[in-house]
């Protein structure tokens, strides 16, 4: 018998609850993040964030399904998962499609900012009507890279970094910020969200004197880029921003020029391993489809399962993400934890974390397709028992992408390398 669930926990510590919310996300997953990312993965990026999109209607029903207010504070409802088993529940999410996990973790980031580091007037404007559900169609980008300091923005956090300059820039007028410039077009979710976390230069001498400020993407001056038509994660919108003498008012900027290496050395420790947990997603979406297809596909005269090269095959894919989700899991709560303490988790493991998991990835996906043969190259996917579909083409093109995301995979080596003590 083929099995549908080929995961073992091994924390058996895991509390009843947490167990319920990971039952609950593979079953969304399942349902509506598999389906909507194969949907938007066939259209063109500009269909993809029309209105009427099948975008919106899966950012409808996860926020009915409570993964856009996972990480809540408190006093807005929150349902109390502890690192660990947010962890668990994402796994779950980026299992069904990454890309579409990725817009999930991202949606509450600005809302989460102005709770940790706004005002409380602030607060009561933006935080509270977004997590307490009065705001529903809100959610938020992280805008950080600049289209001409790509890689530098990954060392903003080092007060020696000599790079002048940056594409946004903010200056005082009075009672009010002024922006100005554009961030580049692999700005995830830009297109669809409602507000915006702006790294911003605030004296020309160096990347590392800046700030990061929350804007309301409707405010005058603001535009949107095109949609950006790319390899993979297409069911991930990106695109750039532009910023035309924006106004804000100064209780906006919540990130000053004193703390901003700090708030980037956090940043980065925290994107890196979030990232790795996103992209260990494609992998085991890979190599449980594949282990489902080999378990019944018959080649001379028995299942492929039971030939020794897929067997060895099968079993390389599952050690590589069984030490992946290992490493995550420990770099994920550690330096979480720390950020909630307001502490600094680790650069180095957070860079490893990333690099070994979306090599990883992309390895377990690329054997996914040698064992499902020319199937696997078509994109109308592969069945499986019981009317199932898994698409190891979109897996591959997906995890080729996450090598790239918040940094190409040698330059993350190399900042993780500058880090080690």
């Amino acid at each position: 018998m083929t099995r549908q669930d080929p995961y073992t926990e091994l924390d058996l510590t895991i509390s009843d609850h947490a167990q319920e919310w990971r039952h609950r996300a593979r079953v969304f997953a399942r349902e509506h993040a598999t389906p909507t990312g194969h949907r938007l993965d066939r259209m063109t990026a500009a269909e993809a964030v029309e209105a009427g999109s099948p975008y919106f209607e899966f950012m409808a029903e996860a926020r009915k399904a409570g993964f856009l207010t996972l990480t809540a504070p408190a006093e807005f409802g929150g349902i109390g998962l502890t690192r660990l088993e947010e962890f668990l529940v994402f796994e779950e999410l980026a299992t069904g499609d990454a890309g579409l996990a990725t817009s999930l973790f991202l949606a509450p980031l600005a809302f989460q900012f102005v709770c940790n580091f706004g005002s409380p007037r602030l607060v009561d404007e933006l935080s509270r009507p977004y997590f307490t559900g009065e705001r529903p169609s809100w959610s938020s980008c992280f805008a950080i890279t600049d289209p001409h300091h790509g890689s530098d923005m990954m060392a903003a956090h080092t007060p020696a970094l000599t790079v002048g300059g940056g594409d946004t820039t903010a200056h005082l007028d009075g009672d009010e910020w002024v922006l100005n410039g554009s961030k580049a077009e692999w700005t995830s979710c830009a297109l669809t969200a409602s507000h915006a976390l702006v790294c911003c230069t605030l004296d020309h001498d160096s990347l590392a004197k800046g700030g990061i400020f929350v804007v309301p993407l409707d405010t005058a001056g603001v535009t949107r880029g095109e949609p950006l038509d790319k390899l993979g994660l297409r069911a991930l919108n990106q695109g750039g921003l532009a910023f035309t003498d924006v106004r804000l008012p100064k209780e906006y900027l919540l990130i000053g020029e004193q703390a901003y290496a700090t708030a980037m050395h956090a940043t980065h420790a925290l994107a890196s391993v979030s990232m790795a947990l996103l992209a260990f997603g494609t992998g085991r979406a890979a190599y449980e489809g594949a282990l489902s297809y080999t378990g019944h596909r018959v080649q001379g005269g028995k299942p492929l399962r039971e030939h020794q090269s897929v067997q060895l095959r099968l079993f390389r894919m599952f050690s590589r993400l069984e030490a992946a989700r290992a490493l995550n899991r420990a770099v994920y709560t550690h330096n979480y934890g720390l950020a909630d303490v307001g502490d600094l988790g680790s650069i180095a493991h957070a860079a490893a974390s990333k690099v070994f998991t979306t090599d990883a990835a992309f390895e377990v996906c690329s054997l996914a397709i040698q064992l499902c043969g020319a199937r696997a190259t078509r994109r109308e996917g592969v069945e499986l028992p019981g009317g199932d579909v898994f698409y190891p083409e979109k897996l591959l093109r997906d995890a080729q992408s996450f090598k790239l995301a918040d940094g190409e995979n040698d330059l993350l080596a190399l900042v993780g390398a500058a880090h080690l003590r």
